[in-house]
């Protein structure tokens, strides 16, 4: 499931030619899987800090990777949220996150993403902030699916990958709100309610019940 684009949605991001990486690509990609397993991100800042045609691209360019997860908009918890993901230099990657896939679709979070090692150094009061990608980016739970992805990526090992991950999710403009209203917020993917637990008064008898 993971790793098929889809068919329908890939023939309409034709029409919207996506910028994809040059050989760089393929390096950056690399290094990222060598950093989540090392826990540093010393090989991505040099690989950055190397890039000669950085001077020619836009800080929008890179956001080529295309996965919908859903938990993420508090008044349609079941709702497909369109993630368009760019590997970063210093942590593993910064999201933008649209209620949609369209031309129209509004900006409604960002996301961003750090190893797992990033995330034990964080003080106590911000990982509270962050959510473990081993837990979302389930079928049962995030039901992640790539829609499309860059040039020589595989899906099922990027979500491999992703999975020894943590995000922070920052609503900017809630899909249901007419205007950006509203101070920006963290939104807790994993709290009660986007669980749809909040209500739910014999949780703890089900938890006990699956223990034993």
């Amino acid at each position: 499931m993971f790793n098929t684009i889809r068919d329908g949605k890939s023939a309409a991001k034709n029409n919207a030619p996506i910028k994809i990486r040059n050989v760089l690509l393929g390096v950056m990609i690399a290094s990222v899987f060598s950093v989540l397993v090392v826990g540093a991100t010393t090989s991505q800042y040099s690989i950055a800090t190397n890039d000669g045609d950085n001077k020619d691209k836009s800080p929008t360019d890179g956001y080529d990777i295309h996965v919908t997860v859903n938990k993420h908009d508090s008044e349609n918890l079941e709702a497909d949220m369109d993630h368009y993901c760019k590997l970063d230099t210093r942590i593993v990657a910064v999201c933008q996150l649209y209620d949609g896939d369209d031309a129209n679709a509004q900006l409604a979070q960002l996301e961003f993403i750090i190893t797992d090692a990033q995330y034990d150094k964080l003080p106590d009061r911000e990982k509270q902030n962050y959510h473990n990608h081993a837990v979302e980016l389930t079928p049962e739970r995030g039901e992640p699916e790539f829609v499309s992805l860059p040039k020589g990526v595989d899906g099922a090992e990027l979500l491999k990958t992703l999975q020894q991950t943590y995000g922070k999710v920052v609503t900017v403009w809630d899909p249901s709100d007419d205007l950006p209203d509203y101070p920006p917020y963290v939104f807790q993917v994993d709290s009660p309610f986007a669980l749809g637990q909040d209500e739910n008064d014999d949780l703890e008898n089900e938890w006990e019940t699956a223990d034993n």
